[in-house]
């Protein structure tokens, strides 16, 4: 993929609506549980931490899959999962660093963003452009790599609290 999701965390309101069209794009409900992408709000920072798939190159959740289950898409460049081979230990969901693997109970199976096949929703729906859908290159992937470092401090923090 020639692109990449990037999120501006001094952008971002917390208004959640990415997780609603999400989980209204993929499961015909709007609920945020069932959403590919999560929001949190973190009180002692004043900010908003996002958790959405990196499509790592490195994916901690593939190398974690017992069943080989998830694997990167040949013609996407994507991080997928095969629901058919899934057990559903959530081994996957401990592995990933950015907390970015989820279980919906309602379709009993891990889900992970998967970009809305090369349009992601959250994007377009997002009012102020806390998240966006930008081209690669090395201006972008240092914005992505900043991204990346701020949301693991957050993550760390978090887990302190």
């Amino acid at each position: 993929m020639d692109k990449v999701l990037v999120f501006n965390t001094d952008r971002c309101t917390g208004c959640r609506l990415c997780e609603l069209i999400c989980s209204l794009v993929h499961t015909e409900t709007c609920n945020p549980e069932r959403s590919r992408i999560r929001i949190s709000r973190m009180e002692q920072k004043g900010v908003n931490i996002q958790t959405f798939c990196q499509q790592c190159e490195d994916a901690a959740c593939m190398a974690a899959c017992p069943v080989s289950a998830i694997d990167r898409n040949r013609s996407t460049g994507l991080v997928e999962i095969d629901d058919e081979l899934c057990i559903k230990c959530n081994d996957c969901i401990i592995a990933c660093p950015y907390k970015a693997l989820y279980f919906d109970s309602v379709d009993d199976k891990v889900i992970k963003c998967n970009l809305c096949g090369g349009d992601p929703k959250c994007v377009m729906f997002c009012e102020t452009r806390a998240i966006e859908f930008l081209e690669k290159d090395s201006i972008v992937i240092q914005k992505k790599g900043d991204s990346l470092q701020e949301l693991e401090g957050l993550l760390k923090l978090a887990e302190e609290y």
